[in-house]
């Protein structure tokens, strides 16, 4: 009985996502026929254009990189019960450190000197969630509100530094490059996609045996679920939310270090095209599951790899795959209904 009842739980995790992307792509083939152009040729295209050869696919997966590392974080938070709304600040200050580090401990050999950027981004992300994870446990603050309000002290804090102390001669805002033996390693040149990606794959597995197969783990979930019972089964609520949005922050942090220390090789301001809001539905989709995320993350950079070779191929532009990301959110955050549906639907049966 116990065996069926999870087969069936696992079963409408799985096509509850499913049905969200399908219905947004019935939907984009809608629009695209309106604007006259043949729905089989676009998608094609877009295909073709971000899985067609190795340095296609490579580009996917460099797109991906960032959704894995923000689609975790969103996740932890998220398992705890706490909306961590705050990645993109995160990720912004993560993104700042790791490059300060690349260009000024350049005394140190190339593996400590990757290893001490990508921790000092941690840490500043880590930081940069703690305050707003103290501002829940001890004052009450809502924790959106909290991260949301220190995306915009992250956007002026890394703004000010590279504009006025740390810019690079030029027109461009953008800090000094760093140091050779910083950047992270290119896997498939001349793609940009480094081994950050391959460190998201290993936080993959790290962050599903940390949620599900530790006590702290455990913890988080009984936290998640139901703060009161875990409080009165001895669990230390606040040291879950504070623990839970730190680990949040580093995840957020490691996601800006990819993209200075193996992009860019460089901060740049306003280099995030919202890396940190879209990993918010990466997680949706993935449903809160590690080895769900990473399917997630690599089906946005799929449509984001795609979306040039489609608008080259058609007369479909680019701003419909941000049409079809927001009406995946839509129908993802309405999940829960469409599994009440199959659940319902399998009872009468």
């Amino acid at each position: 009985m116990k065996s069926g009842m999870k087969q069936d739980s696992a079963f409408r995790a799985m096509v509850a996502p499913l049905l969200s992307v399908v219905g947004a792509f019935l939907v984009g083939t809608v629009i695209i026929g309106l604007l006259g152009e043949d729905p089989l040729v676009a998608y094609a295209a877009l295909i073709n254009g971000a899985l067609g050869d190795v340095q296609a696919l490579a580009n996917t997966l460099q797109k991906a990189t960032p959704y894995i590392f923000g689609g975790l974080a969103v996740m932890i938070a998220s398992k705890c019960g706490m909306f961590n709304i705050g990645v993109e600040g995160q990720m912004y200050v993560g993104a700042m450190a790791a490059a300060w580090a690349g260009f000024t401990l350049t005394y140190l050999g190339r593996g400590a000197h990757i290893i001490a950027a990508l921790l000092i981004a941690g840490i500043a992300g880590g930081i940069w969630s703690f305050v707003p994870a103290i501002l829940k446990v001890r004052f009450g603050v809502n924790e959106v509100i909290g991260t949301l309000m220190l995306n915009y002290i992250a956007y002026s804090l890394t703004g000010y530094l590279t504009v006025y102390v740390f810019k690079e001669p030029g027109v461009m805002p953008q800090t000094v490059k760093i140091a050779d033996t910083a950047a992270l390693s290119l896997l498939v040149p001349p793609s940009r996609l480094n081994t950050g990606f391959l460190i998201s794959i290993a936080l993959v597995a790290v962050t599903y045996v940390l949620v599900y197969r530790t006590l702290w783990g455990y913890n988080l979930r009984t936290t998640g679920a139901n703060p009161a019972a875990a409080r009165y089964s001895g669990v230390n609520v606040s040291f879950m939310r504070i623990s839970a949005l730190l680990v949040s922050g580093v995840l957020a942090g490691l996601m800006g270090a990819e993209r200075s220390l193996g992009v860019y090789s460089r901060f740049i301001s306003s280099f995030s095209p919202g890396y940190g809001f879209t990993s918010i539905a990466v997680s949706l989709l993935g449903r809160d599951n590690p080895f769900g995320i990473l399917i997630a993350a690599i089906f946005f950079g799929i449509l984001e790899a795609g979306g040039p070779a489609m608008s080259i191929a058609t007369e479909v532009p680019r701003e419909l795959l941000s049409i079809l990301q927001a009406i995946i959110i839509i129908f993802v955050a309405s999940g829960a209904y469409i599994s009440k549906m199959l659940s319902d639907r399998r009872v009468s049966v």
